[in-house]
């Protein structure tokens, strides 16, 4: 009666009750600065698919490895290497195992795998590693170290990495055309963290004590 007002239009006329803002806001997430809606929010870590190459990763026992390849000791002039193990592949490719000794335990810290020549193009060897790695973080660069070739070839790296590790594939092609190139591909730990891009393909050292032999490639 006279100028009471009927609180039931009062709320049709300014929308929803408080409690109900209170419940939408308790539920919207926080917009920070920058429009971040979480904080502390760190990105997944980086990691290749295990095993990362013939059945094979990183971190192996070398017992866990001859139950995937059957491996042999590499023989150096001065007899079988502790440290590195070769096999051959039916599929044509041979590789050398580096292991280290961790805790008394030889564990797979390198791995390096010669393909022999091929009359398949780059890209094709590229896309056959893209397939499981992904896209690379450098895709056919001139080498800085010409590490597999001599001054009648050209050398390129196509480069991948996660948090852990770097894949190499090296081709090695000759100069100026003519004549199958080479495919080269290489597994191996960060050893530091890196300043900048990483800058090629480093051959494995001889074993430890030991003249350089031979190339095994």
């Amino acid at each position: 009666m006279g100028g009471r007002s009927d609180p039931r239009s009062a709320r049709r006329r300014g929308g929803a009750p408080a409690a109900a803002l209170i419940v939408t806001l308790a539920g919207a997430p926080f917009l920070g600065c920058g429009g971040a809606s979480r904080e502390g929010t760190q990105p997944a870590p980086k990691a290749f698919p295990s095993p990362i190459f013939d059945g094979l990763s990183l971190g192996m026992t070398r017992e866990e490895v001859s139950r995937v390849r059957p491996v042999r000791p590499m023989r150096t002039r001065s007899g079988r290497s502790r440290g590195i193990w070769i096999y051959d592949s039916p599929d044509g490719h041979t590789a050398e195992l580096t292991f280290g000794d961790e805790g008394g335990v030889p564990r797979l810290e390198r791995i390096d795998v010669h393909f022999g020549r091929s009359a398949a193009a780059p890209e094709e060897y590229i896309a056959r590693f893209e397939r499981r790695l992904g896209a690379p973080d450098v895709r056919r660069r001139k080498a800085g170290i010409n590490a597999y070739g001599d001054h009648r070839h050209e050398q390129y790296d196509t480069i991948w990495s996660d948090d852990s590790q770097y894949v190499y594939l090296t081709e090695r092609v000759p100069k100026g055309g003519g004549g199958r190139p080479a495919y080269y591909l290489t597994v191996k730990n960060k050893e530091i963290t890196a300043t900048g891009p990483p800058t090629g393909y480093v051959p494995p050292p001889p074993p430890e004590g030991e003249e350089e032999d031979e190339p095994l490639f």
